[in-house]
């Protein structure tokens, strides 16, 4: 989805739990990681973030929630963009350091289809035309965004915590694709940038070739 596409799916859900549509959406975390941040895994330096140290699961065999380490045994810290920072304050007020940052109505973890149920997930789904949609794309929704914005595919890699940039490429490079030719059209266009089809093969005003 693109960034307003996530603006009008939080829309169309119901509830407080709704904000964390855009959490997902914009920082890219999968189910499990966001339900396992607890209040002090919030981080200022050198910008506000959150720093992903485990994950809530739910079990094959009962659907209970149990805490296991991070997809890939590595923490990583995810930035927040300036839509999410007060999403993230809100939930955070009045808790302490060890508590679940973002709790179920009775306390506890957070579960994921307790979540979806909550927000009317399957009817947001259906009035935004998108009846197959999974809390997981919003990932994949996160890293369409992040790139379409111009981000560059090693700093998304670091926001999705996969193991190499290779890896990003690999799932999203159409996106890198798509960019190019933006790319293309904003160069020499009407904003201002130079024709460089005119100025290729001449020197630099400097004079310093290579520069």
């Amino acid at each position: 989805m693109t960034l307003e596409d996530l603006r009008a799916f939080e829309r169309a859900c119901s509830g407080r739990y709704a904000e964390l549509i855009r959490v997902l959406g914009l920082c890219g975390l999968r189910w499990g990681e966001l339900a396992g941040l607890q209040v002090a895994d919030r981080v200022a330096i050198p910008g506000p973030g959150l720093r992903l140290q485990r994950a809530v699961l739910a079990s094959s065999s009962d659907g209970s929630l149990y805490v296991d380490t991070l997809k890939g045994r590595r923490s990583r810290t995810v930035p927040l963009p300036a839509e999410v920072q007060p999403v993230i304050e809100a939930w955070a007020e009045g808790k302490t350091g060890d508590d679940w940052l973002f709790h179920a109505p009775a306390g506890g973890p957070l579960s994921e289809s307790n979540w979806k149920r909550s927000v009317g997930w399957r009817r947001a789904c259906a009035e935004i035309g998108r009846p197959g949609l999974r809390p997981h794309d919003l990932r994949h929704s996160c890293a369409s965004i992040w790139l379409g914005a111009g981000a560059d595919p090693k700093v998304v890699q670091r926001v999705l915590g996969h193991a190499s940039a290779a890896m990003t490429m690999d799932l999203y490079g159409h996106l890198i694709d798509q960019n190019l030719w933006e790319a293309a059209e904003r160069i020499g266009g009407n904003t201002g940038a130079r024709d460089i089809s005119r100025d290729m093969g001449k020197a630099p005003s400097t004079g310093v070739v290579g520069a």
